[in-house]
């Protein structure tokens, strides 16, 4: 159970992601719907993420993460961005829990997007994020990173850092992201 990155080229991510989905899924739609989702997913990942033991620290291969974007759009949220901003949002404040408080406390939207990367780092061990902060905007860049390639996870990100600001305290945080080679994600809010 190594909390420190597995020794490989290819990208991985921190298994809070897939538990904060998990989590968000079982308290917005319950068992049945993590079962539906669960035959959404691609044996490999089904077998990875729901039948074995995965513990928050430990690192999954991308691609099942993506996997996890894909059913969760295309299943429960049903291509609908108002319910995928719900599950993301239920997800992010479920994954962080009881450390919410301590780790908002005194932090502003502006100094949360400005240390994008650093946010980044932490849970995935590939891409390369940067971010610019003006008065009440932001813009944060990723690339290098198999998200900027699937759509679904491209959404699944850039509503992550909406949710987070908005987790932050700002108010009327607003989102847009675009790019080809990379993702650029358009943040402002009050």
């Amino acid at each position: 159970m190594p909390t420190t990155p597995p020794p490989s080229t290819e990208p991985h991510a921190r298994a809070s992601v897939v538990h904060g989905f998990r989590a968000a899924i079982l308290d917005l739609k319950g068992e049945e719907a993590l079962t539906r989702l669960a035959a959404r997913l691609p044996l490999e990942t089904r077998t990875a993420t729901i039948d074995a033991l995965l513990l928050p620290f430990e690192w999954v291969p991308i691609p099942h993460v993506i996997a996890w974007h894909e059913a969760l759009w295309n299943g429960m949220c049903g291509a609908d961005e108002q319910e995928l901003a719900r599950l993301v949002g239920r997800s992010i404040g479920l994954g962080l829990g009881r450390f919410k408080a301590a780790f908002f406390h005194a932090v502003t939207a502006d100094r949360l997007v400005a240390r994008a990367h650093d946010l980044w780092r932490w849970q995935h061990t590939h891409g390369e994020v940067t971010a610019r902060v003006e008065g009440g905007t932001g813009v944060v860049t990723l690339k290098g990173h198999p998200y900027v390639d699937n759509p679904v996870s491209r959404r699944v990100t850039a509503e992550s850092y909406r949710q987070i600001v908005t987790i932050a305290g700002a108010r009327d945080v607003h989102v847009a992201w675009g790019g080809t080679r990379e993702l650029t994600v358009h943040l402002s809010w009050r």
